[in-house]
């Protein structure tokens, strides 16, 4: 009942904070092999990072349980966190991966059921989004030691047209990483896609064929204005163009 509750909150403060939630690559989920658990590998440039893959986890992948690891030191100080399945890493730990509480407790949640996705921001901690993608070794060493998949999600913020920015989500393909692929080879996957999107929005207009929204966009001020005069003169709302132009 509570995750119901915070994921009707969330998702509501998605739509009240942004235009949209643009979504691409949702085709890839079907490759998921469905005995194994996931790793979901995110880049992390926003505040909001965790609240979207919380609410998009659950809306696409409605069968997993969904786990986030989140800062311990954040952790502590916001505990209702774990009621949404955070658990915390301690980044500032000089000890090897195998030995951090974080990474061990996500082995157990990895290992326990292959309908789980846990999610990790590969960067560590929050980064510009004006810099490529450098990938820490967790979500790789996960991976080895509990058979896991790696499904790489990029998420970019852009003000366009609209009154509120909009988020774009676009997701890779699924994958098992090699016996010595490196850090580096998630960080490729997650550049590419990143770079996919930038491509789709620097053009004239922004090419956006590929993404579908998570919910309806919301309008911008003056849309509702035009709405409001498109309906005074009897025009239906299913016939009325509610993005603004480029």
């Amino acid at each position: 009942m509570f995750n119901f509750v915070i994921r009707r909150a969330l998702a509501r403060a998605l739509r009240r904070r942004f235009h949209a939630v643009q979504i691409a690559g949702v085709e890839h989920l079907r490759a998921l092999v469905p005995d194994r658990p996931v790793i979901g590998c995110a880049n992390h440039t926003n505040w909001w990072d965790g609240f979207l893959l919380y609410v998009l986890s659950h809306r696409l992948l409605p069968a997993h349980d969904i786990f986030l690891a989140m800062e311990e030191a954040n952790l502590r100080r916001y505990p209702f966190f774990r009621w949404m399945g955070c658990f915390g890493v301690d980044l500032d730990a000089q000890r090897s991966s195998a030995a951090l509480p974080g990474v061990r407790y996500a082995v157990r949640l990895l290992r326990g059921s292959a309908d789980r996705l846990v999610w990790l921001f590969v960067q560590g901690r929050l980064a510009s989004p004006r810099v490529a993608v450098e990938a820490k070794t967790g979500a790789l060493w996960l991976a080895r030691h509990t058979g896991a998949q790696l499904l790489p999600l990029s998420i970019r913020y852009e003000w366009l047209a609209e009154s509120r920015p909009t988020i774009f989500v676009r997701i890779g393909a699924p994958f098992f990483p090699g016996v010595d692929d490196s850090a580096a080879v998630l960080a490729e996957k997650l550049n590419a896609l990143l770079a996919a999107t930038d491509d789709a929005l620097l053009r004239s207009p922004p090419e956006l064929r590929d993404y579908a929204p998570l919910f309806p966009p919301q309008l911008s001020f003056n849309k509702r204005w035009d709405l409001f005069l498109h309906r005074l003169r009897g025009g239906r709302a299913r016939n009325f163009e509610r993005a603004n132009r480029l």
